[in-house]
């Protein structure tokens, strides 16, 4: 009877000990969802990762512009069909910011690009493949990323700063930005060397130090029989940094103006730095 009574005290200790330590367990946990940062993105939602977006894309505009490249701000872009889990449906944003270099200039804008984003993004830039690519990786906290990767002759460079797949919030605006606006004196003068007309949108993102960098487009412009010839009023004095059939990017004054086809229409742009 004393090893019965002896094996009922034991399990009783042993039963108690675990009841204390699942109290414990709970207690820590509901401590660090309250007091621990996220480990994963899947621990931040859709609302948590959007300003972090948006903060990402307005130090990428404040380092992006230079004397030897365009730049363009491009609308934010939501993909509805991810998932957080195999289970769980979930939502991504991101927002592409283009540069339009000179010839042989992809790598060392990149590297510009890198050096002018905040320390604490760690940003690197270089090349790979035997310098065939050339990419630019920044973190800019919370799980949100910022990335190229082109090949190294590119004058075209797009550069996306992304949320990765996150859970779904309530409230939460995820209507692209773009909104009327008057063109600017440059983008209404391209708009008239190509013959064109059209309202102009405009999307714009804060800049670290309190500015904001806009971006015009004009959209739907009938494409003139000779694109090249019909820019020569407006780009000549100016710094062209490429030039195709494709389209056309220039400098005017601090300004970046973008001509693209897009289809059989041009799409015109201009881009104006943080102010």
């Amino acid at each position: 009877m004393a090893a019965v009574s002896g094996d009922t005290n034991r399990r009783g200790w042993l039963t108690a000990l675990v009841a204390a330590w699942v109290v414990v367990i709970a207690v820590l946990s509901w401590w660090s969802v309250g007091h621990d940062p996220p480990t994963v993105p899947e621990q931040r939602s859709i609302a948590d990762a959007l300003p972090v977006l948006q903060r990402a894309t307005g130090a990428l505009m404040a380092a992006a512009p230079g004397d030897d490249r365009a730049v363009k701000l491009g609308a934010l872009r939501v993909r509805r069909d991810c998932r957080v889990t195999p289970v769980r449906d979930g939502i991504e944003a991101a927002r592409e910011v283009t540069l339009y270099v000179a010839a042989d200039r992809a790598l060392p804008a990149l590297e510009e690009i890198a050096a002018g984003l905040p320390a604490d993004f760690r940003a690197e830039a270089g090349d790979s493949s035997g310098g065939r690519r050339v990419g630019l990786h920044a973190d800019a906290g919370g799980f949100v990323s910022i990335d190229a990767g082109e090949d190294a002759g590119t004058q075209v460079i797009r550069i996306e700063v992304r949320t990765g797949c996150r859970p779904l919030a309530a409230g939460v605006d995820l209507d692209p930005d773009d909104q009327p606006a008057t063109a600017p004196p440059a983008l209404a003068r391209a708009l008239a060397a190509v013959g064109g007309s059209g309202a102009a949108r405009m999307r714009e993102v804060a800049c670290p130090d309190g500015g904001t960098a806009r971006t015009y487009t004009v959209d739907g412009v009938a494409v003139p029989r000779d694109l090249g010839r019909s820019l020569q009023p407006v780009v000549a004095g100016q710094t062209v940094l490429w030039a195709e059939p494709a389209g056309w990017a220039y400098l005017a004054g601090s300004e970046s103006l973008v001509v693209e086809r897009i289809g059989d229409a041009l799409r015109l742009s201009a881009t104006t730095p943080c102010t």
